[in-house]
């Protein structure tokens, strides 16, 4: 008597949400109908960093002759360096059965969900490592966040720190964390941006930077059929803008 083959139960996972910690949730998002700024990115022109030069403190006498002191400047340069658009992409397929195809949606879809902010993350981490000034030597996790802050505190305003998801466990032993509703503030307030993508993006590194904004465009699933390979396709797909006004400082752990 031949004994039969008895196949697993097939156990289709739910779907879960994308972590609500990291770059997306804390970014300032525009979401314009006709994106035009895909071909050539976007360019931040900053109003609340770089006055220093046209900022002073008033040293000669009040009725007596000013002598070289001048109350002058320049503006901050508007020409700041283009931040360029990312574009992302899902792919999946199976055969061209109509149960197939909405599976086969509904896989490319949650594969952007989830793993979007995380390439994201990633890409940027080279621009927010070159536009931040370099930091003192290596330092503890407490001493680099101090050099942050201190940074931040001199142009008198509130930032984010971003860093890999890996310091967020020292961060919390160290006290470092508060947790304000969703987001998670440094002892000044500042914003921490844990992100997936800043693990390998940043490894060591902390940057300070002012708030970050965003531009994309509605996530695009094309589809095809290949009848020569009896198979269904489908790629989604959206082209994404991260940018911010200045990058303030960066520290290093040891």
């Amino acid at each position: 008597m031949t004994t039969p083959t008895l196949h697993p139960v097939r156990f289709d996972a739910p779907l879960v949400n994308p972590s609500p910690s990291g770059l997306y949730g804390v970014t300032t998002w525009t979401n314009d109908a006709v994106p035009r700024w895909l071909a050539s990115g976007v360019q931040v022109r900053p109003h609340n960093f770089g006055g220093e030069s046209a900022f002073g403190v008033w040293a000669a006498s009040w009725c007596g002759d000013p002598g070289d002191e001048l109350k002058d400047g320049d503006r901050p340069d508007p020409e700041t360096t283009p931040f360029d658009p990312i574009t992302v992409w899902a792919f999946d397929s199976c055969d061209p059965t109509p149960g197939s195809q909405e599976e086969v949606r509904l896989r490319v879809r949650q594969n952007m969900r989830l793993l979007e902010q995380v390439a994201v993350e990633r890409e940027i981490a080279a621009r927010l490592i070159a536009d931040a000034p370099a930091g003192p030597a290596p330092a503890d996790l407490v001493s680099a966040l101090g050099h942050l802050e201190a940074e931040l505190a001199k142009t008198n305003t509130t930032g984010f720190i971003h860093a890999s998801a890996g310091v967020a466990a020292a961060a919390s032993a160290a006290n470092l964390v508060i947790r304000t509703g969703s987001t998670l503030k440094t002892p000044l307030g500042h914003t921490w941006v844990f992100g997936g993508g800043y693990v390998d993006g940043l490894g060591k590194a902390l940057i300070a930077t002012s708030p970050t904004f965003g531009w994309r465009d509605e996530v695009a699933v094309r589809e095809t059929i290949s009848a020569e390979n009896n198979e269904f396709i489908a790629i989604a797909e959206r082209s994404v803008v991260v940018g911010w006004e200045t990058a303030v400082a960066t520290a290093w752990l040891t």
